[in-house]
């Protein structure tokens, strides 16, 4: 297994994580940003866990994702489950994906331009238009319930 981060702090305690859980040699984290380092046909699965809301590329990164899969391979997204429409008013979780949104994920997202600014309300829709600008035009919500804030994606070619 190898993961990507283009942020060195998590990319060494990933590693001294994996040491003391004893994994040394069967996992490996680079830091190095996964839109333009990722291998072509190298994985059975790619993973993205809670950041396709953050990155101010996400059609680049999935497009990256779908190249660096082997045939028969699927692209793994849990993000924020956000309602799959705004209405007004917004319920609990809605209004605390803004918060996060607007204090935290949008304005990291937004430092880096030109940016998608998709921010933390990620929804349905936006994975799914994502998703095919990237080639990935298989795209399914896993029925994974009762897990708090996310939201699992299938993505395939």
């Amino acid at each position: 297994m190898t993961g990507y981060d283009p942020d060195a702090p998590s990319t060494a305690a990933a590693t001294e994580h994996a040491a003391a859980a004893g994994l040394s040699g069967r996992v490996e984290f680079t830091t190095a940003d996964a839109v333009t380092a990722v291998p072509g046909t190298t994985f059975d699965a790619v993973f993205a866990f809670e950041c396709l809301h953050d990155l101010p590329h996400p059609v680049e990164f999935l497009a990256s994702a779908r190249r660096a899969l082997r045939p028969g391979g699927v692209v793994v997204v849990m993000d924020e489950a956000a309602e799959d429409e705004f209405a007004a008013p917004a319920g609990d979780v809605e209004r605390l994906l803004y918060g996060f949104s607007t204090l935290v994920c949008l304005p990291d997202s937004m430092s880096h331009q030109p940016s998608a600014a998709t921010g933390t309300v990620i929804r349905p829709s936006a994975v799914r238009d994502y998703a095919s600008r990237a080639g990935l035009t298989d795209v399914d919500v896993l029925p994974i319930e009762n897990f708090g804030f996310w939201r699992f994606y299938r993505l395939a070619p």
